[in-house]
């Protein structure tokens, strides 16, 4: 098995279990700023502690700033875009159109990186891609508002900066120390997200919820750190168009351990996007 083939299964499996917590923060309760502030300020701490116990040779200061601020700044753009995109367009149609963000990754790939994909690998992406069509159509919620233009714009941002952010990494993996632009891109976010997102959540209910928000949150400050240095490592060693396609496929970790936790129906949606995951999965190893 090669490296970057193993580090994209163990992100695949540490990032899904972070974006369950979100499952379990929602059914506890738990306000969604603070539990995904408290899951920044974990990650960029953790990693910065880990930078002054072992201080990286970092080849260019000026390009780890330059690519950690626009990684952060597309990161919060697209989650924050996401979000005001729910409140102006159906979740039907936003949460497919967002998720299809690797479409434009794995075409950049292809085409300004010119990576060169086995035809099997090719087979395994496009698999990739019905699974989170698939996956985002089950997991979004009926809505019956009219989509408007403001939303189709908002959605579109979204997928433009998710996969913004996603290249960035990839240009960051390749040129500068990984742990280094983990904490200075966090530390980035935690300060865009203190400043902008606030207004854009409801207030946290009550003491006990705010107490598990940040236990969830920190929790999850642990599987992102280990899960995104993993995908770092993936990106560092192998084709972006390939990690990127299994990497967009991690919410379906989420979806299995919903099923096995909180009981829920393992739909036919589910179970198809399951099998067509392993397929993906096995022919992009090449």
């Amino acid at each position: 098995m090669e490296a970057w083939y193993a580090y994209s299964l163990l992100a695949l499996l540490l990032l899904g279990g972070q974006r369950f917590l979100y499952k379990v923060a929602a059914a506890r309760n738990c306000g969604t700023f603070l539990t995904t502030f408290c899951f920044m300020v974990t990650v960029a701490v953790l990693s910065s502690v880990l930078l002054v116990l072992h201080p990286p040779i970092i080849p260019s200061l000026g390009f780890l700033i330059f690519i950690s601020l626009a990684n952060s700044l597309t990161f919060v753009g697209a989650t924050l875009a996401h979000i005001e995109a729910l409140k102006h367009m159906p979740a039907t149609v936003a949460y497919p159109l967002i998720r299809m963000n690797i479409v434009l990754v794995v075409l950049f790939a292809v085409f300004l990186l010119q990576e060169r994909l086995q035809p099997l690998q090719a087979a395994g992406v496009l698999l990739s891609f019905a699974v989170i069509w698939i996956l985002s159509r089950d997991s979004a919620s009926a809505d019956g508002a009219d989509t408007r233009a403001r939303g189709m714009l908002l959605v579109v941002l979204a997928m433009v900066a998710g996969a913004l952010s996603a290249i960035s990494s990839k240009y960051a993996a390749d040129g500068t120390d990984l742990l280094a632009f983990i904490a200075l891109s966090y530390i980035f976010s935690t300060l865009f997200t203190l400043v902008l997102a606030p207004r854009m959540f409801a207030p946290d209910p009550d003491h006990d919820s705010k107490k598990t928000a940040v236990g969830i949150g920190l929790a999850m400050g642990l599987l992102n750190l280990a899960g995104f240095y993993f995908f770092l490592k993936a990106l560092a060693l192998g084709p972006l168009a390939i990690v990127a396609a299994v990497n967009g496929m991690h919410f379906l970790v989420a979806v299995v351990l919903s099923v096995v936790v909180f009981r829920e129906k393992m739909t036919r949606n589910r179970v198809a996007a399951l099998v067509l995951a392993v397929g993906a999965i096995i022919l992009v190893r090449g």
